[in-house]
């Protein structure tokens, strides 16, 4: 990137607090991916960025590039979606702070795909919306084909043979997917999968974001695909999630 002075189309990952008035955050761009940029005054700002720049926030984002630092210097931040239902269901807020979390673990600086900007805020506004706690299931998998870790779900990822429903499949993170029960010796840690979760998890990988409201997962789907697919994404970004475990922590509580 040159010298100069940008606008750009971005979702905001994360804000942290830096010296008395400056906030470092982390942006997803449309134009250029992931980035990061300083906000001078941010904190005591009382027009110029107030509300613009909280994690989640979808806007359109003026930033200025001297090549001097890695940090972007932010101009301007105008407000499209805050999705402000979000801000009132700490549910909903703390599934949304994992999407983007996710997105900035699976993603590197400066390395641009529209198509991930489009899936982030299609998802935000649907958790918005209200959706089911299914959608974090069909965004991992949509982040993962569109990053290129898609997992092999169609046969055994090691011999290459139909899984068959006569006898027991695994998934394996190491190997990169699904493996046959004899295959499965020698693939490291694995976990049971069965047939119509791996279907289910293929299809909504190549499915239009707009219709997977009419998928309707069952509870073996459901169970079995977030156990699958967070070991999956550990063992690609390795380590844990924050968002993961306080999502957990809550489930717990709840119960």
């Amino acid at each position: 990137m040159k010298r100069g002075l940008y606008r750009a189309e971005a979702v905001v990952l994360n804000s942290l607090d830096y010296s008395e008035s400056d906030r470092i955050l982390t942006f997803y761009t449309l134009e250029h991916g992931k980035i990061r940029g300083i906000a001078k005054g941010a904190r005591r700002s009382k027009k110029r960025f107030v509300g613009n720049l909280d994690p989640t926030s979808h806007i359109n984002l003026i930033f200025f590039h001297s090549e001097k630092s890695e940090l972007m210097r932010v101009e301007e931040a105008h407000l499209i979606d805050g999705f402000n239902n979000l801000k009132v269901d700490i549910d909903k807020l703390s599934q949304a702070c994992y999407l983007i979390e996710l997105v900035s673990e699976m993603t590197r600086e400066g390395q641009a795909a529209p198509q991930v900007l489009h899936l982030l805020v299609n998802f935000l506004k649907m958790l918005d919306d209200g959706g089911e706690d299914c959608l974090l299931r069909f965004f991992e998998i949509r982040l993962l084909a569109i990053l290129g870790y898609l997992p092999h779900l169609s046969g055994c990822v090691t011999c290459r043979q139909p899984l068959s429903a006569d006898s027991k499949a695994y998934f394996s993170s190491e190997k990169g997917g699904a493996v046959c029960k004899k295959c499965s010796f020698g693939a490291g840690s694995v976990i049971p999968i069965s047939l119509g979760t791996a279907g289910f998890l293929s299809m909504a990988a190549k499915f239009d974001t707009a219709k997977l409201g009419r998928l309707k997962p069952n509870a073996v789907f459901l169970e079995e695909s977030e156990r699958i697919l967070y070991d999956f994404i550990k063992h690609q970004i390795g380590k844990e999630l924050k968002t993961k475990k306080f999502l957990d922590k809550m489930r717990n509580a709840s119960l």
